[in-house]
């Protein structure tokens, strides 16, 4: 896992300070790093895209008026030792002390310049040759919206195809200050292939919007350690933690000496759309739980030919049931099997779709523990509501997804919540525990926005409860392992379209 802060400009003054690091010394890391990547950037699109230059590939810098504009400068400076013609488009001028004395260093070395008046002429006229656009605007400081002259060069970077788009630290457009609450953009973002940002990661760039926003973040040091930047100020607590795919735990089997009640009874209720339980059924079976039943509530559940033949189907709970799938599918009503949960605080449970809308979801909450939630961000403003806690829109949940993941779990400890998204977000508060921990899953794709994902998702969490995992283990375990097998199905399936939930539960045998 890796740390996620906030605003690191207050790492960024305390490294200074301990570490007797010049503003020009640090400024010029940054720039080598923002270097490393326009070149390597620059020499994969001529050699892999057989891109092709009338005369020498051209590189544009889109500089501001503080000290991301001073890194654009700075970086065009050392640009000019590259066979490269090096343009600096000037959307605000310098204002910072250091912003004045880069750019009065590129101009001594020969750095071309060129104000927004001349923008369009430019892109005109260099159109063919322009292989990398870089975005030094703004910063880690920025909030709000982007001024006018800003938004008309960004709107039009973005349309650029042909050139590499990379971005100073964050990409301008994003916000670089509200970003613990929930890191909006402005109206235009910079839309950054690569997103090259310094000293420590930032919360902004994990937000479902910022996806389209930041592209590879690559993480560049200053001059010292990513330790040592991190560890500058103990005072400075990480926000979140980024999950990594060495993150990943699966259920392999250890032991030899075994048999099918080795590996826990997943009971998956059963509802109205019977296809979303037999999907999340499906898949906890794949992941590892040795006996997985349908729980119907009735005898009279109509099971003749339509069901895998591995899935048993009962009207009750299973005596030796060790974990409970409830939502999927489930319809209005379920009142019998919150009941069952509530007799049973021993058995731990997902919890999924239908029920975040169940009225019998806060009494729940509050009579027992051992759950993991696993909603999308409609369902989560239903859950939100429900649980008194407010009323949210959609959007507002998407926007404000990190303050209100920390107000449900401030206010059921010991409960894990698991909000889907374009990047997954997990939280939990430990009743022992005055913070709520944060984790991202950042591997998320758009193929798996279709009916039926997180179905699967609610199948792999249960399997993990089944075979005695913790609520948060089944949770972090169980997404890693579903965006694995998505990535791993996309191999296969070879578009973002075409992706299933049977694609995704097969690819679970390759993970």
């Amino acid at each position: 896992m890796q740390n996620i802060y906030g605003d690191t400009r207050v790492l960024d003054s305390k490294v200074r300070e301990l570490y007797k690091l010049s503003e020009d010394i640090m400024m010029e890391n940054a720039a080598a790093a923002l270097e490393d990547a326009v070149v390597s950037s620059l020499e994969k699109s001529l050699k892999d895209c057989g891109a092709v230059c009338l005369a020498r590939p051209a590189v544009l810098i889109l500089a501001g008026s503080g000290n991301n504009g001073a890194d654009g400068y700075a970086l065009a400076r050392r640009l000019m030792r590259h066979e490269y013609a090096v343009t600096v488009c000037a959307v605000s001028e310098p204002k910072s002390q250091m912003c004045v004395l880069q750019k009065e260093r590129a101009r001594a070395i020969g750095v071309s310049f060129i104000d927004i008046s001349e923008y369009d002429d430019y892109i005109e006229r260099i159109s063919i040759d322009l292989k990398v656009i870089v975005d030094c605007i703004f910063g880690s400081g920025f909030h709000g919206e982007l001024p006018y002259e800003a938004q008309a060069v960004i709107a039009s970077a973005n349309k650029n195809c042909d050139a590499v788009r990379i971005a100073c630290d964050v990409p301008s457009g994003l916000d670089g200050l509200g970003n613990v609450a929930g890191g909006f953009a402005s109206d235009v973002c910079f839309c950054a292939d690569k997103t090259v940002t310094m000293g420590a990661l930032k919360m902004s760039f994990y937000s479902d919007i910022a996806k389209d926003a930041c592209g590879e973040i690559v993480l560049a040091n200053l001059g010292v350690s990513r330790g040592n930047f991190e560890y500058a100020d103990g005072a400075v607590k990480y926000e979140a933690r980024l999950l990594e795919k060495s993150d990943a735990k699966l259920p392999h089997r250890n032991v030899q000496s075994v048999n099918k009640g080795s590996f826990g009874h997943a009971a998956i209720v059963c509802g109205t759309k019977s296809g979303a339980a037999v999907i999340a059924a499906s898949a906890a079976l794949r992941f590892g739980a040795g006996l997985v039943s349908l729980v119907t509530g009735s005898k009279n559940f109509d099971c003749a030919t339509n069901l895998p033949f591995e899935l048993m189907v009962s009207p009750n709970f299973p005596a030796n049931t060790t974990a409970v799938a409830l939502g999927m599918g489930l319809g209005s009503d379920g009142k019998q099997f919150v009941d069952w949960l509530c007799e049973n605080p021993n058995i731990p449970a997902v919890l999924d779709a239908d029920i975040c809308h169940s009225p019998f979801i806060k009494d729940l909450l509050e009579k027992r523990k051992g759950f993991v939630l696993t909603p999308h961000p409609k369902e989560f403003a239903s859950l939100l509501e429900h649980c008194g806690i407010g009323t949210f829109s959609v959007k507002e949940v998407v926007t404000r997804r990190v303050e209100l993941v920390k107000a449900f779990c401030n206010k059921y400890p010991d409960v894990v919540l698991l909000l889907k998204g374009a990047n997954v977000l997990i939280g939990i508060k430990r009743a022992t525990q005055n913070e709520v921990a944060l984790y991202i899953n950042p591997y998320g794709c758009n193929a798996l926005a279709k009916g039926g994902s997180g179905d699967v998702l609610s199948g792999l969490v249960a399997a993990m409860l089944a075979q005695k995992y913790e609520p948060l283990q089944a949770a972090v375990y169980a997404s890693l392992a579903h965006t694995s097998a998505a990535q791993k199905a996309l191999e296969a399936v070879k578009n973002d379209f075409a992706l299933t939930p049977l694609d995704l539960i097969q690819a679970l045998r390759s993970i």
